[in-house]
């Protein structure tokens, strides 16, 4: 069984034939996916699909795109939802210096907001970062020595910084960019980093992984993701598929997965 740990099934991608993308993710071995929110109207919708499906779960945050808009009442609707029990984690919230949408004083002060609220409400962090890992990290620390749980999204640091992540606490999201000739230090990641910090996501309906490249990106994708790190690593890929399900159960402890 394999868990989709970050994917964007609230998107209007999937609007015409989610059933279908279910069925598929189901069939390929996805025992569960967590929808991700990144505004007010994502999180809604994330949370409504964690309850309509049984193995869909949501988290609620703010993007660092819309990070000018944090607001005490966004806040507050961020504290509402924490306390729905499909809900497993306040995110995705972070920075990207890449694209810089927002400010990034306003992307910082968001970003803070929402790593107190995590901790405030038990709940993990789910991180995005763009050109921004180690801008990330020092933000992190001061809440990671207090108990803040949590994974980058997508990491795309170098093997100094995910040691680094690793040593806060937190685990390092990999997904399709894994697969592409080109990654090398992600290659290297994926090859050395503890087992035990790794978990498996698409972000679909981006970054499809080999060998569909260049189509929407789907949960049912995830085995791809699996099968190249397992060869990475050396390990059989049932093997990883059963280590990095442990890990999306420690890393979201509101995760309710089927019995094996």
């Amino acid at each position: 069984m394999l868990v989709d740990t970050h994917c964007h099934l609230n998107h209007p991608d999937f609007a015409a034939d989610l059933p279908a993308v279910l069925a598929r993710a189901r069939a390929a071995g996805v025992g569960a996916a967590i929808v991700i929110g990144y505004d007010l109207a994502s999180s809604a919708a994330a949370v409504a699909l964690a309850e309509r499906e049984a193995d869909l779960f949501a988290t609620v945050g703010l993007h660092p795109h819309e990070a000018g808009s944090w607001s005490d009442a966004i806040a507050t609707s961020l504290r509402r939802w924490a306390s729905h029990p499909r809900v497993v984690a306040i995110g995705e919230c972070g920075l990207d210096f890449y694209r810089d949408h927002a400010p990034r004083p306003a992307q910082e002060h968001a970003f803070r907001e929402q790593l107190a609220l995590a901790l405030e409400v038990d709940l993990p962090v789910v991180i995005h970062t763009r050109e921004s890992v180690a801008a990330a990290l020092a933000a992190v620390a001061p809440f990671a020595r207090r108990g803040l749980r949590g994974v980058f999204h997508c990491w795309s640091g170098n093997e100094e910084e995910a040691a680094h992540a690793v040593a806060l606490g937190f685990f390092l999201g990999i997904g399709g960019v894994v697969t592409f000739k080109n990654a090398a230090s992600l290659h290297a990641i994926a090859a050395a980093a503890p087992l035990e910090r790794i978990v498996l996501e698409t972000d679909a309906p981006y970054l499809a992984p080999v060998p569909h490249r260049g189509r929407r990106n789907e949960p049912g994708y995830l085995a791809a993701v699996a099968e190249r790190v397992a060869v990475l690593r050396g390990v059989d890929v049932d093997h990883l598929a059963a280590a990095t399900t442990a890990n999306a159960r420690s890393l979201f402890p509101r995760l309710r997965l089927p019995t094996p």
